[in-house]
């Protein structure tokens, strides 16, 4: 049978509160095509959905408009059967959110589990449990998904704060390993024989301990991660012919064996994840094994990061160029001034509008003066007879914040002395 893995949607993200719904449209068009184009027997979204646990109306819509065009696509499947979807909550979703419409929402064969209910998975032959078999021609099961959603550490039994680091993650080691365990041997005791797939959403890379880096884009570290580090792969029980991940934003293998794979976000949701290498897996399970295609996403809009000085900056605002049928990138701006400018984001504003190639949408600019020693300062002492005026205490701080050759401004010291003057007026 062939899967197409896909994770981290963050349906409803706002990137420095501009909209992404245009790219996140662009995307599910690209993925129905994707879906028919190669046959695809079953969708599994490893869990993210939403980037929020209470999503707008709007990113609603979306998601059960996205579902219900995948149930009305005609094309064949691989296995000859009916296509599916397989849906699992992440650790930015409401469990309770997704499970609402989970009867509604099997009747368009997508199968949802948005939070961990051991009991759920007690009748194996439930399509809308945590095992899920996916039927080929004649109806014959061809895989089952253990379709594991995030899995709060607590509620499974980690061991707490009251033993040290080493012993904690092998307590995660040993706690997660056993869910997956017990989901792989009741699978295979209810269909001996099939080969399975399991999903999870958690932070694992390939040494237990280890430390995610910046590629991996990680938004919230769970699971202790940030205490303990990573999980290692051998949590999933050696039955899983392949492990669908989500949580990380990066789409790679974990393992040697190529067996645990992350598929990453399909959109950027932050500058540091790049344009480039935005991705789904299709993955084929049969008799003869397991193979991966990685199916490169079209990038619909670029989040350009820019960062230097403000000439920097604006040179590069003008150089910026994105392939023909993308969307104008947004651009956030970081620039290091040599003295405070007050000219500083007007001048970033008309580099953007001055290159009319691209017309790069700044959603966000940044200007920080080079922090400076205060020097030799011409200051009087804090504390004498003469009381400081407040422009000498606004010129002394002005000094100690840019540097001593750094004079305030004439607009700005015009300014200070008009709040001045009013505070003055309001006294009397």
């Amino acid at each position: 049978m062939r899967i197409l893995h896909t994770s981290d949607w963050h349906l409803g993200h706002a990137f420095c509160e501009r909209s992404r719904a245009p790219e996140h449209e662009a995307f599910l068009d690209w993925l129905l095509d994707a879906v028919e184009t190669h046959q695809v027997d079953a969708l599994i979204v490893a869990g993210d959905v939403f980037d929020t646990a209470n999503p707008s109306a709007e990113a609603l819509a979306t998601y059960y408009r996205f579902l219900s065009r995948l149930a009305a696509t005609r094309g064949t499947t691989r296995g000859g059967g009916r296509r599916v979807a397989v849906v699992v909550g992440g650790n930015h979703d409401s469990p309770a959110r997704l499970d609402a419409p989970r009867e509604i929402l099997s009747a368009l064969d997508t199968h949802v589990v948005g939070g961990h209910e051991p009991a759920r998975s007690g009748d194996l032959a439930d399509p809308s449990g945590v095992l899920v078999p996916l039927r080929g021609a004649g109806g014959h099961v061809g895989l089952v998904v253990a379709a594991v959603p995030f899995l709060n550490d607590w509620r499974i039994g980690v061991r707490g704060f009251d033993v040290d680091a080493g012993e904690q993650l092998a307590s995660m080691q040993d706690a997660f390993g056993a869910v997956y365990r017990r989901l792989a041997d009741k699978a295979e005791a209810a269909f001996p024989g099939v080969p399975m797939l399991a999903t999870g959403h958690l932070t694992c890379l390939g040494t237990a301990g280890a430390r995610v880096g910046d590629e991996d884009a990680v938004p919230l570290e769970i699971n202790r991660v940030g205490t303990l580090g990573a999980m290692g792969p051998g949590i999933f029980d050696p039955r899983f012919s392949y492990v669908a991940l989500g949580h990380i934003h990066r789409g790679f293998a974990v393992d040697p064996a190529a067996r645990v794979w992350y598929a990453g976000t399909p959109v950027q949701v932050s500058a540091v994840e790049g344009a480039e290498g935005r991705r789904v897996m299709l993955v084929d399970v049969d008799a003869g094994g397991v193979r991966v295609e990685k199916l490169a996403v079209p990038c619909a809009r670029r989040l350009v990061p820019l960062a230097g000085t403000l000439d920097e900056v604006c040179e590069a605002l003008g150089r910026l160029r994105v392939p023909s049928g993308e969307l104008d990138p947004y651009v956030t701006v970081s620039a290091t001034l040599a003295r405070p400018d007050t000219r500083a984001e007007a001048a970033v504003m008309a580099a953007a509008a001055a290159n009319t190639a691209c017309r790069p949408v700044v959603v966000q600019v940044h200007a920080r003066v080079a922090r400076q020693g205060l020097g030799a300062l011409d200051a009087r002492p804090l504390f004498d007879d003469a009381v400081l005026t407040p422009e000498e205490a606004f010129t002394f701080a002005w000094h100690a914040r840019y540097g001593s050759e750094a004079a305030p401004p004439d607009p700005v010291l015009q300014r200070f002395r008009e709040l001045v003057a009013r505070v003055d007026g309001g006294a009397r």
